[in-house]
């Protein structure tokens, strides 16, 4: 049971929006072929898309 809370701990932070405090468990699973990078590109784009920002072009 140790080392699922140490575990625990490891992947989550705290974030403070005003008086509010958030809790953020991350967690990824190891058998998928998405990357982390694959997947902050796509929250990047879709930002960009959901608030009409101009597109660059990739390098």
């Amino acid at each position: 049971m140790g080392d699922n809370s140490e575990a625990t701990e490891n992947d989550s932070f705290t974030k403070r929006i005003g008086a509010t405090t958030y809790v953020v468990n991350v967690h990824f699973t190891e058998t998928d072929s998405v990357t982390a990078e694959d997947r902050l590109l796509h929250l990047i784009r879709n930002d960009i898309r959901v608030n009409g920002l101009p597109v660059v072009a990739e390098e």
